[in-house]
């Protein structure tokens, strides 16, 4: 990047609420506060840009859309024949209106501003997910409600210290892990930027060394994991989570009436015939004065140019694009060394709330079986007898086995499982990946900021490249940052 695009993307990341503290060693004591969650107008551009938006999820959709409202000529390649991404909502082969989300599965208030807002923008409406509301848990083989594991008697069984004890009485048990964060939390001023505050020595270490340094017991050692996740990543995580006034999983979370995929459909909609399906990227000419790309739809190659390409396709599956000229050494790094987890969601349909007879408080299970992880109820506002479930597991899991899982280990006498169906994203042609991963341990600077910076005149979003690679509103965030910087070059 040269020195002139490089002070113009520095003004940009100031405008998209980025200290530039990202862009160097320096230290973070001047801080950028986030856009008002509100949406502004835009000033018409100078100069009407073209951009080719790569990949049609939710956001290379939002990206889009926000480039369009700002005056821009907008294209979106998609190489699939949907639009949506791993924002997916599954009807077909469930009866009576019932439907369920293969992916993309809830949102946050708060901790989903800029999502909250779309939602208001296209007038859908935002359902609460009681989906973790009296939990039912496994541990070591056995059930527990939540209200169980608040039981001093019921911890102290499982050898945890008295400060975890005490702790957990106020606090449910998946938040265990912020007992040992928050001595640091107060070090990050800036959620973009985890380094020059004291920490950053940490990113050589396991997070399980911070949770033995403040104390852990052997049992919370053991729950807690962490031998192979960097402590200045997983700090900097929930450093942020505080700074945005969430917990590491907020027990109340949102769904869409309908479905989760109704706001990557209300982006479509405004794009109109702009977002082109079908249509697989083979190559990307990165040039000095535009970006030419080459791709196929139906069977027949096409090429386009444009000032700018916005990456929106998970990098695993960039990464077999032609580029000419090479990346950098750095974007390369990224490129071959980030990780991205995958998975399958089940989908069950029932005739009845089968557990109300069997005397749980409710469906919402964490397993220890190794083909299912999860179940809830999801679309309980549909007006049926029959409920839908939601169950999550690792890829390359059938439907019937990890029916089979559940009935292996479900604490009650008898379901009424009519259907199961499942969505395996580790099968799916263009979108394998879902969200990314941490970064190895004493990596962290090779990936951050990198991850996320232009490389010439393609620029990179998606939840991939967000301080918080947080589903829906990471993409979100990282389109719309990403949309302004273009929009102000």
């Amino acid at each position: 990047m040269n020195n002139m695009k490089r002070r113009k993307f520095l003004k940009s990341s100031v405008l998209s609420g980025i200290g530039t503290t990202i862009l160097s060693s320096g230290h973070p004591e001047t801080s950028y506060a986030e856009p008002a969650q509100t949406k502004r107008p835009f000033a018409s551009p100078e100069k009407k840009k073209r951009i080719i938006v790569a990949g049609a999820g939710i956001a290379g959709l939002c990206c889009a859309y926000e480039l369009m409202k700002m005056g821009h000529d907008v294209t979106v390649l998609e190489a699939a024949k949907r639009h949506g991404g791993h924002v997916f909502t599954v009807r077909d082969g469930l009866s009576d209106g019932l439907y369920a989300d293969g992916g993309a599965e809830q949102i946050t208030k708060p901790g989903y501003e800029r999502y909250w807002e779309y939602t208001r923008e296209f007038h859908l409406e935002v359902l609460p997910y009681p989906r973790r509301n009296d939990m039912v848990r496994m541990i070591g083989g056995k059930f527990y409600t939540d209200k169980q594991l608040k039981e001093p008697g019921v911890l102290a069984q499982f050898g945890l210290n008295q400060r975890e004890i005490d702790y957990l009485k106020d606090h449910t048990w998946w938040d265990l892990a912020s007992l040992f964060y928050e001595p640091y939390l107060a070090k990050f001023k800036d959620e973009y930027q985890p380094f020059g505050i004291g920490l950053d020595e940490f990113d050589q270490i396991p997070v399980s060394e911070i949770y033995r340094r403040e104390g852990a017991s052997t049992a919370a050692l053991k729950y807690l994991g962490g031998e192979n996740a960097s402590a200045l990543l997983e700090l900097w995580r929930a450093g942020i989570l505080k700074y945005r006034g969430l917990n590491l999983t907020p027990p109340d979370v949102f769904r869409l009436q309908g479905g989760n995929q109704r706001l990557p459909d209300a982006f479509a909609k405004q794009l109109g015939d702009r977002v082109k399906l079908n249509s697989p990227i083979i190559a990307i000419q990165n040039g000095d004065r535009e970006v030419t790309v080459r791709y196929r739809q139906l069977n027949e190659e096409k090429e386009i140019k444009a000032d700018y390409l916005v990456n929106c396709i998970p990098l695993p599956t960039f990464k077999k694009i032609i580029v000419t000229p090479s990346l950098s050494s750095e974007k390369q790094f990224v490129l071959d060394n980030i990780i991205y987890g995958s998975y399958c969601h089940f989908i069950f349909q029932a005739s009845s709330k089968f557990w109300l007879e069997d005397g749980l408080p409710s469906i919402n299970l964490e397993l220890e079986h190794p083909d299912i992880n999860s179940i809830w109820q999801t679309a309980d506002e549909v007006d049926t007898h029959r409920i839908v479930l939601i169950a999550t597991g690792p890829g390359g899991v059938s439907a019937e086995r990890a029916l089979a899982a559940f009935r292996s280990v479900y604490p009650g006498k008898k379901d009424t499982i009519e259907q199961a169906l499942v969505k395996d994203w580790t099968k799916d042609q263009f979108a394998p990946n879902c969200e990314r991963g941490g970064f190895p341990i004493g990596s962290l600077k090779k990936f951050w900021p990198q991850v996320m910076l232009p490389e010439g005149r393609i620029h990179f979003a998606g939840s991939y490249a967000d301080n918080l690679h947080w589903g829906q509103e990471a993409a979100i965030r990282s389109a719309d940052r990403v949309a302004k910087q273009i929009h102000e070059l």
